[in-house]
This record gives structure tokens, sequence and C-alpha cells, in this order.
């Protein structure tokens, strides 16, 4: 895999805030680093991964950011997005259960309470 844990775990992340807070306007990257907290220059890599994976689209200019092409991203699709999954290793059934679980499902523990 190219990303290692952590940056998948952090990409969860990040389009789980961009789910929570996107309302149809682009979100900046700047929004996402505040509520994730994780820094710019860490969510530019990875939203350059989720670009290319056609899961979000960039806007550039004033009020510019990125926006989600569709509501029902799953997990499985999100670390696909930024990691070379192997194809036919013993991690497929991980990912296929993963299929199910979209990141619109998952909360934040500090907001879920």
């Amino acid at each position: 895999m190219e990303f290692g844990m952590k940056r998948v775990m952090a990409s969860v992340q990040a389009v789980a805030v961009l789910t929570e807070i996107y309302g149809g306007a682009p979100v900046s990257i700047a929004t996402i680093s505040k509520k994730s907290k994780l820094s710019i220059s860490y969510l530019e890599q990875i939203f350059k991964k989720l670009r290319h994976g056609k899961l979000v689209t960039s806007h550039r200019g004033p009020g510019g950011g990125y926006s989600l092409n569709r509501d029902d991203i799953s997990v499985s699709e999100v670390i696909r997005a930024v990691s070379k999954v192997p194809v036919n290793t013993a991690f497929d059934p991980v990912l296929d259960a993963l299929d199910s679980v979209l990141v619109s499902q998952l909360k934040r523990k500090d907001i879920a309470q």
C-alpha cells in the first residue's frame, strides 16, 4: 500500500468531516483542517489522491474548495483511492465488508454524545 494505516485513517476522517459540513458549496481545505485537526499540507496530499479517485472535485478561486462527487462514499472507496491495495489478497474480505459502510454513517465521538 502506498499510504500507511495512519494516513488511511486520516483520509477517512477528512472525507467524514467534508461529508458532515458539505452543504452544496465547496468547502475550503482550511475549514476541513480546523474541524479535523489535520494540517493543511497533509490534507492537500490526501485530497490530491481523493481527486484522482474521483471522490471529490476541487474548485479554484474565491469561494473555492472541495465538493463531494456523491453523497454515498464508502469507507472502502476512500481506502482504494488513497492506497495501492493489491488485488486478490487476504485484505479483500475487509474491503468487501467496508463496501457497505458509508462515510456518512461515521460519527465523531465528540459530536455523537
